[in-house]
């Protein structure tokens, strides 16, 4: 479904543009991150990890130094479309790090759209991108119990319809609960 989605996304609002793909360990699939990729955007998914990473590399694909500390997610250069991540720091004492460990690594997602992601995997960017996927699943709960699209039998524009007023009533009830309950607190402020 998610292909689906993505290349109706394209179709039906070609001016919106997305800047990243939110997922769970699902979609994780090189096809998925290709078809993100060439959307333009950039995918925030967790990894299914099918086998160990290699040598000189954590789970999240992140670079680790030689006594095993993983580098610090810095920057993205889009230009290029480069990872950089930097010396750990815990190896600012070690004496290795003049001649075991580098200093710098770059790393370009093209390498494997899967395993090298903007922001990184394991970076605190990456987590809190990855928190709003919460809310949006949140809202899918609603739906499915509370307004019925867990049992619709529709297809088409009867579907599209029905997808759209349950969605519709969803944001009015949140927006006149969120209301009255400002109007509460407003009263239990003054009073």
């Amino acid at each position: 479904m998610a292909v689906i989605l993505l290349k109706g996304l394209l179709l039906k609002f070609p001016m919106l543009k997305v800047k990243h793909i939110l997922g769970d360990k699902g979609y994780d699939c090189t096809a998925i991150y290709q078809l993100i990729h060439s959307l333009g955007a950039y995918p925030a998914i967790p990894m299914i990890h099918r086998k160990d990473p290699p040598e000189g590399m954590n789970l999240d694909y992140t670079p680790v130094c030689s006594q095993g500390h993983a580098y610090r997610y810095d920057s993205f250069d889009a230009k290029y479309k480069t990872l950089k991540y930097t010396q750990p720091s815990e190896c600012k004492g070690c004496p290795l790090s003049g001649s075991g460990c580098q200093k710098v690594f770059k790393i370009r997602i093209q390498t494997d759209l899967r395993k090298h992601t903007y922001p990184a995997r394991g970076s605190e960017s990456f987590t809190e991108l990855y928190k709003k996927r919460t809310a949006v699943e949140r809202v899918f709960a609603y739906l499915k119990e509370y307004f019925g699209m867990k049992r619709t039998r529709h297809r088409g524009v009867r579907a599209s319809v029905d997808f759209q007023l349950s969605t519709l009533a969803y944001n009015l009830s949140k927006f006149a609960l969120d209301k009255l309950n400002q109007q509460l607190r407003n009263s239990q402020q003054v009073a």
